[in-house]
């Protein structure tokens, strides 16, 4: 009776870690998502063609801006509504660390700074 007990505790905190390292990795940003997600929505404005906001591509920036942009929501708020008003997307959370991860991967002082080309 003792062992059936210890076996159940066993396999029920071995399904909670199995379940907390799934959520993990599918909360982890993803720089590759990131770059279509940019591509798509994101360079819809920041193309240099739309007057009053900068052209943007990664290299523009080195990390420490890239996150700061990120970090000050007023910054990011104010492109999300734009978003959905031109694509119709509403970008999630999840996409917006997608979208970071890109940008500070490939900033000017990255291992690979990248153009959006």
């Amino acid at each position: 009776m003792w062992t059936k007990t210890v076996i159940r505790l066993f396999c029920i905190a071995l399904a909670g870690v199995w379940i907390a390292v799934i959520a993990s990795a599918a909360s982890a940003p993803n720089a590759r998502k990131g770059k279509a997600y940019f591509k798509k929505n994101c360079r819809v404005c920041h193309d240099g063609k739309t007057e009053g906001i900068p052209a943007l591509q990664p290299s523009d920036l080195i990390m420490d801006q890239w996150d700061k942009a990120f970090e000050d929501e007023e910054d990011v708020a104010e492109c999300v509504p734009r978003v959905k008003e031109k694509t119709g997307v509403e970008l999630t959370e999840q996409d917006l660390l997608d979208i970071q991860k890109y940008l500070v991967d490939g900033a000017a002082d990255g291992e690979r700074p990248m153009t959006c080309g």
